[in-house]
């Protein structure tokens, strides 16, 4: 199954290169507002994000073929291997402040 789910990221994440969306391994968690949006790409997930305005972030279930579209959300984990994500062109990151600038 894990060779399965690699070669599915991998083939994802190709396509994704050109696309000329943002996109990283990994998955959003939290803020949750559309389950199983019907999408059979990242690319097409991603559109679907750009196109509804209370979406800030999208994730792609490679094996699976499933997307999820984000509103804010607090937390991204890099490290699930099944999943692509990636931001809206709305998403505005948050100001850092403090001793950092």
């Amino acid at each position: 199954a894990d060779t399965h789910m690699h070669a599915s990221r991998e083939r994802h994440l190709s396509a994704m290169a050109t696309s000329g969306v943002h996109y990283e391994r990994g998955v959003w968690t939290y803020g949750d507002y559309k389950h199983n949006y019907d999408a059979d790409t990242p690319q097409a997930c991603a559109a679907a994000c750009a196109s509804d305005e209370g979406c800030l972030h999208w994730n792609f279930h490679v094996v699976q073929h499933r997307c999820d579209l984000k509103s804010e959300s607090s937390g991204h984990n890099a490290d699930a291997p099944d999943w692509i994500s990636g931001n809206s062109i709305r998403y505005k990151p948050p100001v850092r402040r403090g001793s950092d600038l």
